[in-house]
């Protein structure tokens, strides 16, 4: 089955009309600039308060981006014809999702601790390239945080409030929203509507030009899996999975 057939299998929504490439760039695009724009407006606020400067973007996550990445899926329930005769509900935002098919726990076992093995994989093979691009570039927003400068309450506190944010409900908003909502309705099809919804994932970090490189190969796998199974449920689950993970290596950094 080609990933052509694999988009318009069952479980995906075919949009009728699908958005201009100047749409599709300012949906992908424009939330996550807002959002760093705001977590940078932040640090100021961070400093003043003796918070860790990595705490801005998860209160940015919480306060900004996802927000406007909800509020875009319940506008586009809101204009969805169909769903305007029927009478409109924010219950009705699984209407406009592709891919909800369920799956059977067995494949959770079986995928998830795949995709986790090939993720940590490919971040110590891309490790070398990530220290080049950090020496460049005053990132910042590496975690874990320098357990020197900040109180150890304190940075557990801020790391436990960033597991909640960035470890549960910001990947999950944002694969329902880039995976589950974008990618069927991307101006291209197949192979290259993959690669573009990768693409643009990884270019909308701005706060981690490091990463750039991890991020876009491991959306182009979990892309594929997730059209293989026809669920974007394993893609939330690996993408909580995987951030979760690396919070809590940064927790244990600070406990020990």
């Amino acid at each position: 089955m080609t990933t052509g057939t694999l988009i318009r299998a069952r479980g995906a929504t075919r949009p009728a009309n699908r958005p201009a490439w100047p749409t599709v760039l300012a949906m992908h695009l424009l939330p996550a600039a807002a959002t760093f724009a705001a977590a940078l407006a932040l640090g100021p606020l961070m400093r003043a308060w003796h918070l860790p400067p990595q705490f801005a973007l998860t209160l940015a996550f919480a306060f900004v981006l996802t927000p406007i990445e909800l509020g875009l899926l319940l506008a586009a329930v809101r204009a969805a014809r169909n769903l305007r005769a029927a009478g409109w509900s924010p219950r009705r935002l699984p209407e406009i999702l592709a891919f909800r098919r369920r799956l059977p726990l067995r494949l959770y076992l079986l995928i998830l601790p795949c995709l986790t093995a090939m993720a940590v994989g490919l971040a110590m093979l891309l490790a070398p390239l990530e220290r080049r691009v950090l020496d460049g570039y005053p990132a910042g927003w590496a975690l874990p945080p320098d357990s020197d400068a900040y109180p150890v309450a304190t940075l557990v506190a801020t790391l436990l409030v960033t597991l909640l944010v960035d470890g549960l409900v910001n990947p999950a908003v944002e694969e329902l929203y880039f995976r589950a909502y974008l990618l069927p309705r991307l101006p291209v099809r197949g192979a290259l509507a993959v690669v573009t919804s990768a693409g643009l994932f990884a270019a909308q970090h701005y706060w981690q030009p490091e990463k750039f490189a991890f991020i876009f190969l491991a959306q182009l796998l979990l892309i594929v899996v997730m059209l293989r199974v026809r669920s974007v449920r394993i893609s939330i689950a690996a993408h909580c999975l995987t951030n979760s993970l690396a919070i809590l290596f940064a927790l244990a950094t600070v406990l020990t």
